[in-house]
């Protein structure tokens, strides 16, 4: 009966729009601040922006916004073509957004802000690699050197709602 109660509970708070009915789905924003070595080991370690929803849930990514907020020297790119891009499954699911360009942002020795917007999930795409899903930032290849004051670092805005399926 608690079970019931609570996706009632939830279903209430998050399905159903607002005064003029024209919204389907309360709008979510989370910020996660990511350190410098965080950033440095993308690569290996994606950093996860938004937690998997539960069962029958499903994360729809609206926007993310990335503020690099440099420090004392630059963050270089380890190979030509580091760039970020934001996944579900950690990392190891479908893109949610197109490449983040590197080159231009991260490189950069002032303050930088990048709008990552939503792409179409391929066609190929099925409910069981995005239903129950985390959303992650990573790199596509290398990770990220320099800064050797280890002082930059960055927060991410994700704008985002969640479906439920049950």
């Amino acid at each position: 009966m608690a079970a019931n109660r609570a996706n009632i509970g939830w279903y209430l708070d998050n399905q159903i729009g607002g005064e003029d009915d024209r919204i389907t789905g309360r709008v979510y924003e989370r910020e996660v601040a990511l350190s410098n070595s965080e950033l440095k080991d993308l690569s290996a370690t994606p950093k996860e922006l938004v937690p998997a929803p539960g069962v029958g849930r499903f994360i729809e990514f609206v926007s993310a916004v990335l503020f690099l907020d440099y420090g004392s020297n630059i963050l270089v790119e380890s190979g030509a073509n580091d760039n970020l891009i934001i996944e579900y499954d950690d990392g190891s699911g479908a893109a949610v957004c197109t490449t983040i360009e590197s080159t231009g942002f991260i490189d950069q020795a002032v303050d930088q802000i990048m709008l990552a917007l939503a792409t179409v999930l391929a066609g190929s795409t099925t409910a069981s690699s995005v239903v129950n899903k985390n959303l992650a930032l990573l790199t596509d290849q290398d990770a990220f050197t320099g800064n050797a004051s280890n002082d930059t670092v960055m927060k991410v805005k994700v704008t985002y709602r969640i479906h439920d399926f049950n």
